[in-house]
C-alpha cells in the first residue's frame, strides 16, 4: 500500500504538466447565419451572411428610407461604405425588390459607393423585364396616370388659391422621389449580366452557400393583372381597417384632367382610361355659353368667388401617393430554406394583401420532381422580414397563422416615430404589432433608430431558457444595424 501511494505521487505532478501542456478542446461554436438589419429609418436595408467552407456568402436586399428622413443622404452613405467593408467589395447577390425610395433610394444617393462592389447575380422580379407585356401595360398605365398629375399641378401651381398651389407641391415632392426610385432601380437592373434571369412566382433555385445548400423559392409578384392593383381582397383580411380608393377611381380621374387639358402624349391610353364616351364631354370653356345653362353660366365665369374649377384637381397629392403605392405589390418575394435543417427565412418586400393572396396555394416542383408548397414553407418560417415597415395591408393574417414554427422571430424595420408623427401612418399597425408579438412569443426586432430593438420583456408564454438564447442571438451594439444570428 505504502508503495502504490508513493507511486500515485510521482504521477500526480505529470498528470498536472500534462492536463497544461493540452487543455481540454472546448465544443465548436455552431455556425450561424447572420441576419443584419440596418436602421437607416423608415426603410428596409437587409444584409445576409451564409457561412460555408470558411467562407462568408453575402446577400443584400435593398437599401433605402422613406423621402423626408433627416439626413438620409449621409446616413445611406455611411450604410453603404459599412456594407463595403463587412464584404470586402464582394457580394454573392444584390436584390432590389421593388423601384420604391424606401427601398432603393441607397442606390441613387451611394451609388458610387455601391459602384464599387463586385456582384455575381443580380435578382430583380418579372415586372422589370422590358419584354412582358404585362410589365408593359403597367408602366404605360403609369406613366398615363404621372402624365394627368402633371397636368393637374402645372394648373395647380398657376391657381389663385394659395391651397390649389399647396396641394400643387405636394404632389410635385411624391412625383418627384417617384422619378428617383426609377434611377436607384435603374443603377441595380443596370448590373445585370445576360445570365441573370428576371424571377416570377413558381421558381426554384439553389446555391451552395450553406452545409448542405441553400434553395431559394419565388413567391411573387404575382403575373395577374388584378393582383397587382390589390382591387379584391378587403383590409379586414390584414391588420388595417378601412377601405382603400380603387385604381377606377383615379383612372376616371386621369381622363378628365387629360380632357381637359386636350389630349395626352399617349393618347390610346387616356382614351382607355375615359369613363364616359368623349361625346359626352364638351369643353370648358363653353360653360358660359352653352343655352342649357342660360345666365348661371355667365355669372359663374365673372364672378371669381364663385369659382371652384380647380377644387377636384386637389386630390392630385393623393393620387400621386395611390400611383406610388401601386408599386407595391410588384415586389419580389424571396423563401430562403436551409436544405439540411429545412429552417426558412421570408422577406416580402412591400408586398400587400392581394400578392400575399396569389400565393397561398403556390406549389413547387424540385429538380428531383418532389413539390413543396408555399404553406409548407410558411410552417418553417423560422424569420420573417415583416412587410411595407409593419403597415397593416401588408401581412395577411392567414398568412401570419401559417407561420406555425416555435422558433419563429420577426423583424420591423420601421420609424414608428417618423411614421406616426410626420406621416400619420400607423406603422407598425395598432392590430399588427400585438399579433406578431403573440405569434413570435415577443422575438420581435425593430429596426427604430435610437430605440431599443426589443420591446418584450420576458414574455410569459415562452421559457426563460430560450429567452435568453434570442437575447443571446440578438447584438445591438452598433447603432447602425442590429444583427440577428440564426442556428443552422
Amino acid at each position: 500500500m505504502r508503495n502504490a501511494t508513493k507511486k500515485a505521487a510521482k504521477k500526480a505532478p505529470i498528470a498536472k504538466a500534462l492536463a497544461k501542456r493540452a487543455p481540454a478542446k472546448k465544443a465548436p461554436t455552431p455556425a450561424k447565419v447572420r441576419i443584419r438589419m440596418y436602421r437607416p429609418g423608415l426603410g428596409d436595408c437587409f444584409l445576409l451572411t451564409f457561412p460555408h467552407d470558411g467562407r462568408e456568402h453575402h446577400v443584400l436586399i435593398d437599401c433605402g428610407v422613406f423621402i423626408g428622413t433627416a439626413g438620409q443622404k449621409d446616413r445611406l452613405t455611411r450604410i453603404a461604405a459599412h456594407i463595403r467593408q463587412t464584404t470586402g467589395d464582394q457580394l454573392q447577390a444584390l436584390v432590389a425588390t421593388h423601384e420604391h425610395w424606401d427601398h432603393v433610394a441607397g442606390f441613387f444617393f451611394a451609388k458610387d459607393e455601391f459602384a464599387k462592389l463586385k456582384t455575381n447575380e443580380v435578382w430583380a422580379a418579372w415586372t422589370e423585364d422590358p419584354s412582358q407585356t404585362i410589365a408593359i401595360e403597367k408602366k404605360q398605365q403609369q406613366h398615363a396616370m404621372a402624365e394627368a398629375l402633371n397636368l393637374a399641378v402645372t394648373r395647380l401651381m398657376v391657381s389663385e388659391s394659395l391651397y390649389d398651389r399647396e396641394c400643387g407641391v405636394a404632389a410635385t415632392r411624391v412625383m418627384g422621389f417617384s422619378k428617383q426610385s426609377d434611377a436607384g432601380m435603374t443603377f441595380v437592373t443596370d448590373l445585370r449580366k445576360p445570365s441573370d434571369p428576371f424571377l416570377k412566382p413558381g421558381d426554384v433555385f439553389e446555391r451552395d452557400w450553406l452545409p448542405g445548400g441553400l434553395r431559394i423559392y419565388v413567391l411573387a409578384p404575382p403575373m395577374d393583372r388584378a393582383a397587382l392593383r390589390q382591387e379584391r381582397t378587403p383590409h379586414a383580411e390584414g391588420f388595417k381597417d378601412g377601405k382603400k380608393l380603387k385604381d377606377g377611381t383615379s383612372f376616371a380621374w386621369a381622363a378628365a384632367v387629360m380632357g381637359a387639358a386636350g389630349g395626352s402624349e399617349v393618347p390610346e391610353i387616356a382614351e382607355c382610361l375615359r369613363p364616359f364616351d368623349v361625346s359626352l364631354a364638351w369643353p370648358e370653356s363653353e360653360f358660359g355659353r352653352r343655352q342649357e345653362f342660360g345666365d348661371l353660366g355667365r355669372r359663374y365665369l365673372e364672378d371669381a368667388a364663385r369659382r371652384i374649377d380647380d377644387d377636384w384637381l386637389q386630390s392630385a397629392a393623393l393620387l400621386a401617393l395611390q400611383l406610388d403605392n401601386s408599386i407595391n405589390n410588384t415586389s419580389l418575394v424571396l423563401a430562403f430554406e436551409f436544405i439540411a435543417s429545412g429552417k426558412v427565412l421570408l422577406f416580402v418586400g412591400d408586398s400587400e394583401l392581394e400578392s400575399w393572396k396569389s400565393w397561398q396555394n403556390l406549389v413547387f416542383t424540385l429538380p428531383d420532381k418532389s413539390k413543396v408548397a408555399a404553406q409548407d414553407l410558411l410552417a418553417r418560417t423560422v424569420f420573417y422580414k415583416v412587410g411595407h415597415h409593419g403597415s397593416g395591408n401588408a401581412t395577411l393574417r392567414a398568412g401570419l397563422e401559417a407561420m406555425t414554427s416555435p422558433d419563429l422571430v420577426a423583424a420591423v424595420p420601421t420609424d414608428s416615430a417618423f411614421a406616426r408623427h410626420k406621416q400619420g401612418w400607423d406603422m407598425p399597425a395598432a392590430k399588427l404589432g400585438p399579433a406578431l408579438q403573440e405569434r413570435a412569443r415577443g422575438r420581435v426586432i425593430y429596426a427604430d433608430p435610437g430605440q431599443n430593438p426589443i420591446r418584450a420583456e420576458n414574455p410569459a408564454n415562452l421559457g426563460q431558457p430560450s429567452w435568453n438564447r434570442f437575447l443571446e442571438d440578438v447584438d445591438t451594439s452598433n447603432e447602425l444595424y442590429v444583427d440577428y444570428r440564426l442556428p443552422l
